[in-house]
């Protein structure tokens, strides 16, 4: 049976993923308004279209980036116990 994280590094991890979703968000929606201002026509939908697709590959994308965050975050807190008792 495989070890379980421990709930406060799991819920961590997910935080992790949260602000980095949310910054790719942020940077997509600034990037389309910054698009929308300097473009003279009214019918560019195609930033709309790349910002939905970009969104839609990262929603599958959330879980593996997920699961690697975990991963190294609990290396570094075995490392930490390791570390605590070897002195």
């Amino acid at each position: 049976m495989r070890p379980t994280a421990p709930k406060p590094l799991v819920s961590k991890s997910w935080w992790i993923v949260l602000l980095i979703g949310l910054v790719f968000v942020t940077a997509g929606y600034g990037l389309r308004y910054e698009i929308e201002s300097t473009s003279a026509s009214s019918g560019s939908s195609w930033p709309d279209l790349a910002l939905f697709l970009c969104a839609y590959l990262f929603a599958f994308c959330l879980k593996p980036i997920q699961k690697a965050i975990l991963r190294k975050l609990c290396q570094r807190a075995a490392q930490r116990t390791h570390h605590k008792t070897a002195r």
